[in-house]
């Protein structure tokens, strides 16, 4: 008891002498960071002249090491290639014996993997069930999208005929824009545009942006 007692006296008054020159402690490391760094400033010159010098020889040695490195490596391979060839039979041998505990391992979870997915069937019938009109859906949607953007790419020519003459919709369109235009209006304010074809008058009537509108003949 009384060996406990010290040794908690012991940490206690560890612990207090550690707070008490922790301060001094961090006063004396902001008071050498300055000049750490001036030191590392006032190096750096230094340094890299040392570097500089000492390059040429890094790669003077680089260079006469090198026959020793390829011969090395070259004597290595064979015993590498060795090494490997004799470690084969001892890999087949475990592989060998490893097979018929793995395949015992899986004969024994089957029955847990049968019992698992036995009890899974009815979930994963009734998720496909409730999943079953979504996926229709989607179809017919992704069926109409189809069938719409087929519709709106389509070339299409429409043709007015009327008594002696014929004349196409779009020549109609643009020549309404063109009358538009023409009023001191600028082709880039044209947002959408409405046209009333009378076959009798021989004349279009039109109505751009909702508000401003017109006459043309044919």
């Amino acid at each position: 008891m009384s060996d406990k007692k010290n040794s908690d006296k012991l940490k206690e008054i560890a612990k207090e002498v550690s707070d008490a020159i922790e301060p001094a402690i961090e006063s004396v490391k902001n008071a050498a960071e300055p000049v750490i760094r001036d030191v590392k400033t006032s190096a750096k010159p230094y340094m890299d002249k040392i570097k500089e010098s000492a390059e040429p020889k890094y790669n003077e040695a680089k260079e006469k090491a090198e026959p020793y490195i390829k011969k090395a490596r070259e004597t290595a391979e064979p015993i590498i290639k060795d090494a490997r060839t004799k470690a084969e039979p001892v890999i087949n041998d475990a592989k060998a014996k490893a097979e018929p505990i793995i395949k015992s391992a899986k004969e024994k979870a089957q029955p847990y993997i049968d019992s698992a997915m036995e009890k899974a069937d009815p979930i994963i019938k009734e998720v496909k069930k409730k999943a079953e009109p979504a996926a229709k859906s989607a179809k017919k949607v992704s069926k109409e999208f189809t069938e719409s953007s087929r519709r709106k790419n389509a070339k299409k020519e429409i043709y007015i005929q009327f008594g002696d003459y014929e004349v196409r919709t779009e020549d109609i369109s643009d020549r309404a824009i063109d009358d538009y235009v023409a009023k001191g209006n600028s082709l880039k304010d044209v947002k959408d545009i409405q046209i009333y074809v009378k076959p009798e008058e021989k004349a279009a009537y039109y109505v751009i942006n909702h508000k401003d509108t017109g006459k043309i003949t044919y």
